[in-house]
């Protein structure tokens, strides 16, 4: 598979989006290449601040997604952070969400994840594969949680839905 590099001063999290990577430059500034569907594109900010642009971008913060994903999954650490509930775009983090120089990998993309030692192997559905040093059984437990929080969100949408079909009246005045 060929992939094309592009270097920008800003990017945000899109569909095609499989991964953030963090690296340093020569003079120690924190950069951060996104790994897509079809190429690589380098952006000249942390991963953190791409995390943030999107989210603001698709109509909220990391701080909200932050705080939502703290109240889905209870005295979990290492969250995911919805980027877009319309559009599902959850990323997982491979360190703490806090750090500016964590990686990020998008939930929908990852289609298996392999041991290797200490380390694991992330499989994507395109093929691409990505190691990182973190176990599998710890990255299957976040992916998990990702997949906790989505349904969660998604049953959240599907109950205001049907109460907006519904026609019924309640039966104490508080309801209201």
């Amino acid at each position: 598979m060929n992939y094309t590099l592009h270097v920008y001063n800003q990017e945000i999290i899109k569909e095609s989006t499989m991964a953030l990577i963090p690296h340093y430059t020569n003079t120690g500034h924190l950069q951060c290449t996104i790994l897509e569907t079809f190429g690589e594109i380098r952006v000249e900010e942390s991963p953190s601040s791409v995390l943030n642009e999107s989210c603001v971008y698709y109509g909220g913060s990391f701080d909200g997604s932050l705080k939502s994903a703290r109240r889905i999954l209870k005295r979990q650490k290492n969250l995911p952070i919805m980027v877009s509930l319309p559009l599902e775009y959850c990323m997982i983090p491979l360190g703490s969400p806090m750090k500016k120089d964590t990686a990020w990998v998008a939930a929908h993309h990852i289609e298996d994840v392999e041991p290797n030692g200490a380390n694991s192997i992330i499989i994507f559905y395109n093929k691409v594969k990505l190691e990182v040093n973190i176990s599998s059984a710890v990255l299957e437990h976040r992916i998990a949680k990702a997949a906790h929080m989505i349904n969660t969100y998604r049953l959240r949408q599907k109950m205001s839905k049907n109460r907006k079909n519904s026609n019924i009246i309640a039966e104490d005045r508080e309801e209201y």
